[in-house]
């Protein structure tokens, strides 16, 4: 086989590969919410709502900028038997938290809902140049989350 050859297949395979765990979404790479834990790159948190036996528990929502976009991670938050609130659970946003999506976030609302919360704002997508809302309604099962964009031009 010669080196163009080669280089061919590793190629052919690297997009296989990337395009086998991307979906829907745009390739690239996807961020995860320990990539900002240093306040610089986190804009915006609250806390909303109520989740889990007995609405103990709390949902934390938490947009953070870098490279020019919005990421949005929700948590599904408890306090254990000392009172300190940790995440039982985290969940990145995946039609915003990569890095080729390009929608930039603003104006971030988030209220409680009888089964969860719903998180809304403005969306700027670099892709379309159209001005867009974002709905995510998220539901009280760890991880459940639906994502909803709406055209507003």
């Amino acid at each position: 086989m010669t080196m163009i050859g080669s280089r061919v297949r590793a190629t052919s395979l690297s997009a296989l590969l990337a395009l086998s765990g991307v979906g829907a979404q745009a390739l690239g790479m996807d961020y995860s919410y320990e990539a900002f834990k240093t306040p610089d790159a986190v804009s915006w948190v609250q806390m909303c709502g109520t989740w889990g036996k007995d609405h103990q528990g709390t949902y934390r929502v938490v947009h953070a900028d870098q490279y020019a976009q919005s990421f949005l991670y929700v948590q599904w938050m408890t306090r254990d038997a000392n009172g300190s609130l940790h995440a039982e659970h985290t969940v990145a946003i995946a039609e915003l938290d990569n890095d080729h999506s390009e929608i930039t976030l603003t104006d971030l609302t988030c209220r409680a809902t009888p089964r969860g919360i719903v998180v809304t704002a403005k969306a700027d997508s670099g892709h379309d140049d159209k001005l867009r809302r974002v709905t995510i309604e998220v539901g009280p099962v760890p991880g459940q989350y639906r994502y909803r964009a709406q055209s507003t031009r």
